[in-house]
């Protein structure tokens, strides 16, 4: 695929860049046990955290954008976005009665380096609410993230019958891509 870079002055002398490849991208955390995920869940009593391990493998993560996994683990799934383009997360339940909501992303690079770029400009991205909450957020249209990786977090609920929710994490990871 070609890629093409336009760069233009705006009105107040600012270089701008704008790059015509890529699109949207759609990241879908699918939990084929939603049931069997909300049951353990409501195992865990607070402050008692759930083991994380045992929640990735109800989980898979996949993404519109051949995104993928070494190990086929939600650790190392990593989905390539577009710079200055949309990025939305997803959840999908395939048991009835049971819903996924993404309720926000916490991407917080510069914790391991303080000069690290950012990949959205806001650190916390919150979620519509509710059962079918999902996230939607535009990547920065900064070169510097070109090949960078991000590990983020996604803070989801599952939800019984729309009412009865359980808080789950995961911590997938995003590359920057032209």
């Amino acid at each position: 695929m070609e890629r093409k870079v336009k760069m233009y002055l705006t009105e107040k002398g600012f270089l701008k860049i704008k790059l015509s490849n890529g699109g949207k991208i759609k990241i879908t955390l699918e939990v084929a046990d939603a049931k069997g995920l909300h049951n353990y869940l409501k195992t865990i009593i607070p402050p008692q955290q759930p083991d994380q391990q045992h929640v990735n493998d109800f989980c898979i993560l996949y993404d519109n954008n051949k995104g993928k996994s070494a190990k086929k683990s939600i650790d190392d799934f990593i989905s390539k976005v577009y710079l200055h383009k949309n990025v939305k997360w997803i959840g999908k339940s395939t048991d009835e009665n049971y819903s996924i909501a993404i309720d926000k992303i916490v991407s917080e690079p510069l914790i391991v380096d303080p000069n690290a770029p950012k990949f959205f400009p806001n650190a916390i991205i919150k979620g519509t609410r509710g059962p079918k909450s999902y996230v939607k957020a535009r990547i920065e249209e900064n070169l510097q993230l070109i090949n960078k990786e991000d590990t983020y977090t996604m803070f989801c609920s599952v939800y019984e019958k729309r009412e009865f929710r359980q808080k789950f994490r995961i911590d997938p990871k995003i590359t920057g891509n032209l």
